[in-house]
């Protein structure tokens, strides 16, 4: 495990230091820098109060380690936000103050806090503007920042799989009981990852159903979508041409099965996720039950009806949201191209 850490607080790091690189204000960069210097300073007092054997015991916590995958991808998925810096370098830096603090013994606590707090904030400046000299294209930064929060994801729920004993046929067949053990490693990889997943994709598809209610009241009102009057507003401020008219309601269309394919994506993905959650989480519950263990069990299971819920009403939402949005794009496309026709028939007789 010290080896897994270690990996971690790496990665943590140099992920930390990208996200820094990225920002165009340097004295926004310097100012997470010192917040985090004097988070380190003002957590030395709690890490003087605790014992090695207390964060050694953290670092074979299950539960534990099982919560910092989760905050790994929840942080992986909020890296998206543009001044986001990532707050995964807090524990890290604490978690590398408690081990100074249990090296360094002739030291003075407080000395030792304030030396790692300002070594940590010159350190993550210094980093951020080596990244910014090394990789000079932002696109280049971004392409190692997702490769490095895949790999710590990654690391992360390695280090939170719980060993669960996978019982060969026959003892002559190892072969299989090692792609047994496998496929079972990579199943509980993916169930970490498959419950954020619905989670997230749950509050989308909330969002989308007020959205879609929005476009609903308006179109009551106006007897159109937005998306229409829009391009109605283009056609009428150009002249009456037959070419302009196909262009815009080519892109009439593809803008309204951009704004559909969200709904789609829900359909499909809803019962996928679900299903996934729902094979996953059945495996440890067949294992508890076959020990007796009938308090996992029912943890488990209620995992995997969750899941299997929350998977079908998200398809519930997009399946609805994509027939109603998908009737009334066709019907506005219909309509423009009416209008584009009757203003060209127009012309002509002008002319």
């Amino acid at each position: 495990m010290e080896i897994v850490a270690d990996t971690l607080i790496l990665l943590v790091v140099l992920q930390t230091a990208l996200r820094l690189s990225q920002w165009r204000n340097n004295w926004l960069k310097m100012a997470f820098c010192i917040v985090v210097g004097i988070v380190v300073w003002l957590m030395t007092d709690y890490a003087v109060n605790l014992s090695k054997p207390q964060v050694e015991g953290w670092l074979h916590d299950t539960t534990i380690l099982q919560n910092v995958a989760v905050v790994c991808i929840l942080d992986a998925l909020l890296s998206r936000l543009r001044w986001y810096p990532g707050l995964l370098i807090m524990p890290v830096a604490f978690y590398v103050l408690c081990q100074m603090l249990f090296t360094l013994t002739g030291v003075g606590f407080q000395t030792t806090g304030l030396l790692l707090a300002v070594g940590v904030a010159v350190t993550l400046w210094l980093l951020s503007k080596a990244m910014a000299w090394l990789l000079p294209q932002h696109a280049d930064r971004s392409f190692l920042h997702i490769i490095i929060t895949a790999v710590l994801c990654l690391t992360c729920l390695m280090a939170a799989q719980q060993t669960v004993t996978v019982y060969p046929m026959t003892q002559q067949n190892i072969i299989m009981e090692y792609i047994s053990k496998a496929l079972f490693g990579i199943a509980n990889l993916l169930l970490i990852p498959d419950v954020i997943l619905l989670i997230f994709f749950f509050i989308r598809s909330l969002v989308l159903l007020v959205t879609t209610y929005m476009q609903y009241m308006t179109r009551r009102r106006d007897g159109h979508t937005p998306l229409y009057d829009k391009y109605r507003k283009l056609l009428a401020d150009h002249e009456s041409d037959e070419a302009y008219a196909d262009y815009l309601t080519a892109q009439m269309e593809a803008e309204a099965a951009k704004d559909v394919n969200l709904s789609r994506l829900l359909t499909k993905l809803g019962p996928v996720l679900g299903l996934i959650g729902t094979l996953i989480s059945m495996s440890p519950a067949l294992v508890g039950l076959s020990t007796g263990d009938i308090s996992g069990m029912a943890y488990n299971m209620q995992v995997v009806f969750s899941a299997t819920v929350v998977g079908l009403v998200i398809s519930v939402v997009g399946l609805f949201t994509q027939q109603l949005k998908s009737r009334w794009y066709a019907i506005d496309v219909s309509r423009l191209e009416y209008e584009a026709q009757t203003n060209l028939q127009h012309h002509e007789k002008e002319t």
